[in-house]
């Protein structure tokens, strides 16, 4: 029975880990990539239709470099993989005694030996497949399971990032004047980052309330440093624009 089959039967594995990465760095690079930009471009800007407009051509644009991004780096690992799938056929083909050789070794480091590595040996170097997949999990350290569809790993990603970068926003639509706007929009988004970390504290357990403060606390980092940006603008001599 397949890894993946037995897991499903385990209600401690759930498979909705599978896209954990995608979900929450997409999610947290949205929020922290808003409240950033929005913190910074707030000192000095005072038309809050720029303001607005500016987030959401940022969110907007950001969302679909991690969606592109996130699509070419998870095929160009797809890619590595199978190029070396082909390589380690080839050995097997041109080379099956030094291959057998990698497998008994690979083997013998977990703690067979004598007779019963050479029986296991002969099991798994009699099967292609089963010796393909023992070589490229245990020699080069992949696995299958860990190649994603791109298609999917890019749209979950620059969806999150929008789901993230949206919310930071919406105090600039609803409330006026812009420094009300901007405290609700700091509120938001450390909501958004709290909701994040509970997330990952869902899935992977452990400390709630470490998560939960580790995603808040890179945020407000995130946000200082716009600030800052936003600072250097104004000692630059870029002034805000009025309405």
């Amino acid at each position: 029975m397949a890894a993946s089959s037995i897991a499903d039967r385990e209600p401690g594995h759930p498979n909705s880990g599978n896209f954990l990465r995608d979900i929450v760095f997409g999610a947290n690079d949205g929020v922290v990539t808003a409240i950033g930009f929005l913190v910074g471009i707030a000192g000095t800007v005072n038309n809050q239709g720029i303001i607005v407009l500016a987030g959401i051509l940022t969110i907007v644009a950001g969302s679909a470099s991690m969606a592109l991004g996130n699509y070419l780096g998870v095929k160009s690992q797809r890619e590595f993989y199978d190029q070396m799938e082909r390589i380690e056929r080839w050995e097997m083909e041109h080379k099956p005694d030094v291959e057998k050789q990698e497998i008994e070794e690979i083997y013998s480091k977990i703690g067979f030996s004598g007779r019963e590595l050479e029986i296991l040996v002969d099991k798994v170097t009699s099967d292609k497949e089963l010796w393909l997949s023992v070589m490229m999990r245990d020699e080069l350290g992949l696995s299958q399971e860990e190649n994603g569809n791109p298609v999917v790993s890019g749209l979950i990603m620059g969806a999150f990032y929008l789901l993230g970068g949206i919310p930071p926003l919406l105090p600039f639509i609803f409330l006026k004047p812009i420094n009300r706007a901007l405290i609700f929009s700091v509120i938001v988004a450390v909501l958004v980052m709290g909701f994040i970390g509970f997330f990952r504290w869902f899935l992977n357990k452990g400390s709630l309330k470490g998560k939960v403060m580790e995603t808040i606390i890179i945020g407000i980092l995130a946000a200082f440093v716009g600030f800052a940006a936003g600072q250097v603008l104004t000692v630059l001599g870029v002034q805000g624009v009025s309405i």
